[in-house]
């Protein structure tokens, strides 16, 4: 028993609630806390923690790096390797898109797009690619999806939009909001899917981006929705986290023949959702605002 009261005191981490005979107290060495900055620190959290209540996050997922943290009660916590959704990447610059053909309907402008993707070489991932994923609807869509690109890692299917089990979301989500497969259009940022566990660089989000815009103004549809950080940047330029972007409609590089931007609605990607469940509420608040906004038209 007196030896553990010594391995009691020597250890002194507070979790046995012992203590020496001269009282608790800080240990020596360890500086006081500053209580400016502690209160600061309260104030930055407070903040945080309210605009996540906004956007309808009630929970946070226990991720290996939180138990760490948690573990270590804060102390020499690695940070996360990203600080938003995997694949994000800088907004491409902006490129004029190339106009469709003049003569002709927008199914057949469409078709012969996809024959100029399957023979576009002009970046690294042309050449170390599973295949081309092609876009899937109808040219009369009501609306447009863009994810950011298809991710196959159990073998190479050119109707896998988004993924397997992320295109069985997608087309879940469509339902929810009353649509039907005949009034979306789904496509990617970048179609080119690449190898397992890669992730295209901005060098293909850049070569890919003539491609999309011209998907976008053939289609005309009346809003555009963009899954992950990839499109969302891509569609609007708008740079940081889709944290900030998603939650309300942003004006579209093209515009109408009549003047009005078309609108875009940034929001998670099914990838994400399924990794972070917790965040579909918010990405159900998103899909709402789509349905109200073809309702009123």
């Amino acid at each position: 028993m007196a030896d553990e009261a010594v391995m009691d005191r020597e250890r002194g981490d507070g979790m046995t609630g012992g203590a020496s005979d001269k009282g608790a107290g800080p240990e020596r060495g360890t500086p006081p806390a500053d209580r400016a900055a502690v209160l600061n620190s309260a104030a930055a959290l407070r903040t945080v923690l309210r605009y996540h209540q906004q956007m309808g996050i009630e929970r946070y997922p226990l991720s290996p790096v939180l138990a760490q943290f948690l573990r270590s009660g804060g102390a020499q916590a690695r940070p996360a390797a990203s600080g938003g959704e995997p694949g994000r990447a800088a907004p491409p610059e902006r490129i004029k898109a190339p106009q469709p053909e003049a003569s002709g309907t927008a199914a057949s402008a469409l078709q012969a797009l996809r024959s100029e993707i399957d023979a576009c070489r002009q970046c690294p991932l042309a050449t170390a690619r599973q295949g081309v994923v092609h876009a899937m609807g109808s040219a009369d869509a009501l609306l447009v999806v863009v994810g950011d690109y298809s991710d196959q890692s159990t073998g190479f299917a050119a109707t896998t939009l988004f993924g397997a089990t992320e295109d069985t979301m997608l087309w879940n989500m469509m339902r929810a909001i009353g649509l039907s497969p005949e009034q979306v259009y789904v496509t990617n940022a970048v179609k080119c899917c690449p190898l397992p566990s890669d992730i295209p660089g901005d060098d293909s989000i850049r070569c890919c981006h003539g491609y999309l815009l011209r998907e976008i103004e053939l289609v005309r549809p009346r809003v555009v929705c963009a899954m992950g950080e990839i499109a969302a940047c891509s569609l609007t330029g708008a740079q940081g986290s889709l944290f900030r972007t998603r939650g309300r409609f942003h004006p579209c590089r093209l515009a109408r023949p009549a003047g009005e931007p078309l609108q875009i609605m940034a929001t998670f990607h099914p990838r994400f959702l399924l990794k972070n469940v917790e965040l579909k509420k918010a990405a159900w608040q998103d899909l709402q605002m789509i349905q109200r906004h073809l309702q009123a038209r």
